[in-house]
């Protein structure tokens, strides 16, 4: 009954996108934990701990890394974020929770009025200041110090009298110091003699990667659409609302509307209009197949675009067949386009079906409740799909499918799906 054959399709890149931090402890004079680092990586391994660009890297922390952090590292330990000029002025870091994170400045960082404000009103609102790097004979780190709860020193292979210097000097501020860059036992002992408060360095550990995954901007659309599709009760104008907000989607749609599939003798170029021509169950299948076909470009993601739209087609005709109320055509239809989805998205299909406006029967089945009788109908696509015919001969016997009628349909079902993803692939 398969046949891999279908029309080449155009689509964004799409795929799960790596997030990659690293944390680096820092100790407490009693060698606990008392915070970690966090880091921005923009790939694997200590080659990729180069920072061109604070704000940016506290950008991404901010968007996925803080979030992948705290599931890794526990939501009880403080983290430490290096952050740059305009995350402060532009008050972005008023995303983070400030019970959870301390900024790291830079020494370096040339100080304006505009940026000391921005300071104060951040501390103002909870949040902490660490300076980076604090050396005595820089300027800009004294204008910031009265702002800082903390001071990290690096020390490397500082003599131990110019370390007390300086720890001697900012004793004058109310700030707890970190050593930093601590490399042997004699260092870490000489610290701790001369009273700093926290320790880091590469005596105790390196910063460790950790290691996510999101979905991109584009599947996080693809998706958030599917689930409105999936709604039986969605209107019209709230559909065409959402498919107008996507500029390539709005045209695929019209390019649909005016193709022959819809022969409407003029062209149509509104959405409202071409949605009323059509009627919401037309759009809606076109517009799930087209969401699910822009999912993943690659040619697993090709392949199985192709099988779940050939299985709702199939599984839909089968409800024809049976012409029962139980099994309605649009049921097993979305019920065949949501069945691989958690393949197509590399997600867990928990968590994909959680927050989608189905009914707990189909959501059930999606994740292969046996006790739930839409099920039959996924074991049976799964049957097929893995050549086990024994098995799918048995489950069409059980559902009053004749295996030949069956057979027919499910060519049936080939053509028609060749022909839909022509439409929804006819630009990119």
């Amino acid at each position: 009954m398969g046949n891999s054959s279908y029309p080449s399709m155009a689509m964004a890149n799409s795929q799960i996108v790596d997030v990659v931090m690293a944390s680096h402890p820092i100790f407490d004079r009693k060698m606990n934990i008392a915070a970690y680092e966090l880091l921005f990586r923009h790939c694997y391994g200590d080659e990729c701990a180069i920072i061109s660009n604070y704000d940016d890297a506290t950008n991404k922390i901010i968007s996925d890394g803080f979030s992948l952090a705290s599931s890794r590292l526990g939501n009880v330990i403080k983290l430490t974020v290096n952050v740059g000029i305009q995350n402060i002025i532009s008050k972005n870091l008023l995303a983070l929770p400030p019970s959870r994170v301390v900024f790291e400045i830079p020494s370096i960082t040339t100080v304006s009025p505009e940026l000391l404000d921005s300071c104060e009103e951040l501390k103002a609102s909870g949040y902490k200041f660490l300076i980076d790097n604090y050396t005595v004979d820089n300027p800009c780190a004294e204008e910031l110090i009265h702002l800082a709860s903390y001071v990290k020193i690096p020390i490397g292979k500082t003599r131990g009298r110019l370390i007390a210097g300086i720890k001697k000097f900012i004793s004058k501020w109310d700030v707890k110091v970190i050593a930093s860059r601590i490399e042997d036992w004699e260092s870490f002992e000489g610290c701790k003699a001369l009273g700093f408060d926290y320790f880091q360095g590469f005596f105790f550990a390196r910063p460790k990667d950790i290691i996510g995954k999101k979905i991109s901007s584009h599947k996080v659309s693809r998706l958030n659409l599917i689930c409105m599709l999936s709604d039986e009760n969605i209107e019209l104008q709230k559909l065409v609302n959402a498919i107008s907000a996507d500029q390539a989607f709005s045209i695929r749609m019209l390019q649909f509307v005016n193709s022959a599939a819809f022969p409407l003798g003029t062209k149509v170029d509104s959405l409202a209009r071409a949605a009323s021509l059509v009627g919401l169950d037309s759009l809606k299948k076109w517009a799930m197949a087209a969401a699910i076909s822009d999912l993943d470009a690659s040619d697993k993601g090709i392949e199985l675009s192709y099988m779940t739209i050939h299985g709702a087609i199939f599984l839909s005709k089968i409800a024809d067949f049976l012409s029962s109320q139980q099994f309605d055509h649009d049921t097993l239809y979305l019920l065949g386009l949501l069945h691989n989805l958690d393949a197509i998205m590399s997600m867990n299909m928990i968590d994909i079906v959680k927050d989608m406006p189905i009914n707990s029967n189909l959501k059930q089945a999606l994740m292969r409740d046996q006790d739930e009788q839409l099920t039959q109908f996924l074991l049976l696509l799964d049957a097929i799909c893995s050549d086990q015919w024994e098995h799918a001969r048995e489950i069409l016997h059980g559902i009053g499918v004749p295996l030949p009628r069956a057979a027919q349909l499910y060519m049936q079902a080939e053509h028609d799906t060749v022909n839909l993803l022509e439409l929804t692939s006819s630009i990119s």
